[in-house]
C-alpha cells in the first residue's frame, strides 16, 4: 500500500523538528543575573586579587571614570597617576589610605583646589558600594604610585550597612520623563551646551549623558536652580549655565526636567 505524499512529508517534519527541539534542549542554558555585590569580608585574598577587583569597581560599579583619569589632565576631576603617593602629602598628618578613604565617603572634607565640590560618596546612592568594595576600590587607587596596605578595619564598619542599592531604587521623583525631555530640549535649552545619550552634541558643558549614575537627585535638582553656587565642572567655562532657570521653567516643567535627568544612567 502506497503511503500518500502529505503523509510522508508531515512525518518527515516532526521528525525534523523533533530533532531540533532535542539539539537545542541539550545545550546547556546559561541564566541572565544581575551582577553580584563584591564580598570579602570573612574570606582570604591576596593583595593582587584585592587589587584586581578595586580596578574593575573602578571601571564599572564605582563609575569612577566618568569624572576621573589616570594620567590625563583636562577632565572634570583630579587625575588620579600617582595618587597612591601623593595622597599622604595632601593634607598634613592624614596617611595616603586615610585620605583616600575620606575622599571616598566624604569627599567634601577636602576640595582639590581648581575643581568645584561635586563628587558623590561613593557608599551612598546612587553609587553605594558596599564596605568590601570601598576597601578594593582604596586598595586599587594605593596601588597608583604607592604602597597598599589598607586592610578591611580601615574602612568604617558602617559603610554600605543602610542599604544603598535598595535605597537608591526607592528614590522617585513625581516629574513625567518624556516631558522633561522635551524641556530640556526646547524651552530649558540644555541641549545647547549639553549631551545626553542620544541627544544633542554640543560639547560646550558636561555629556550628562550618565549624570543619574553618579549624582544624587539632590545634587541634580540644586544645580538647575542654582547652577553657579553648586561650582563649574572643571575643563569647562564658569557662567554659561543660565542663572534664572528657576523662574523661566514652571514648577511643572522643572520636576519634569529632573525626572528626565534621573533617567541619565
Amino acid at each position: 500500500m502506497r503511503v500518500p505524499v502529505g503523509i510522508k512529508v508531515g512525518a518527515f517534519a516532526i521528525v525534523v523538528m523533533g530533532g531540533y527541539s532535542w539539539f537545542a534542549n541539550s545545550i546547556p542554558q546559561i541564566e541572565s543575573k544581575p551582577p553580584q555585590e563584591l564580598s570579602l569580608e570573612g574570606g582570604n585574598v591576596t593583595q593582587a586579587q584585592l587589587v584586581k577587583a578595586g580596578e574593575e569597581i573602578y571601571h564599572t560599579k564605582g563609575t569612577c571614570e566618568i569624572c576621573h583619569r589616570i594620567g590625563q589632565k583636562g577632565t572634570r576631576a583630579p587625575d588620579l597617576a600617582g595618587i597612591g603617593s601623593r595622597a599622604a602629602k595632601t593634607k598634613p598628618g592624614m596617611s595616603a589610605k586615610a585620605y583616600i578613604i575620606e575622599s571616598l565617603i566624604a569627599p567634601q572634607a577636602y576640595i582639590v583646589e581648581g575643581y568645584p565640590p561635586i563628587m558623590p560618596q561613593v557608599d551612598k546612592p546612587p553609587i553605594a558600594l558596599n564596605r568590601s568594595e570601598l576597601w578594593a576600590l582604596t586598595a586599587f587607587l594605593e596601588s597608583q604610585g604607592g604602597t597598599v596596605d589598607v586592610t578591611l578595619n580601615d574602612i568604617p564598619a558602617s559603610v554600605g550597612a543602610g542599604g544603598g542599592a535598595a535605597a537608591a531604587a526607592e528614590i522617585k521623583i513625581p516629574g513625567d520623563p518624556k516631558g522633561g525631555e522635551a524641556v530640556f530640549q526646547g524651552k530649558g535649552t540644555c541641549i545647547a551646551c549639553h549631551k545626553a545619550g542620544k541627544i544633542g552634541a554640543s560639547p560646550v558643558g558636561p555629556d550628562l549623558s550618565q549624570i543619574a549614575k553618579i549624582q544624587t537627585p539632590d545634587y541634580i535638582m540644586k544645580k538647575i536652580l542654582d547652577p553657579k553656587g553648586m561650582g563649574t565642572v572643571a575643563g569647562f567655562p564658569a557662567g554659561v549655565m543660565p542663572q534664572d532657570l528657576g523662574t523661566r521653567l514652571t514648577a511643572k516643567e522643572y520636576v519634569d526636567l529632573v525626572s528626565f535627568l534621573l533617567t541619565l544612567k
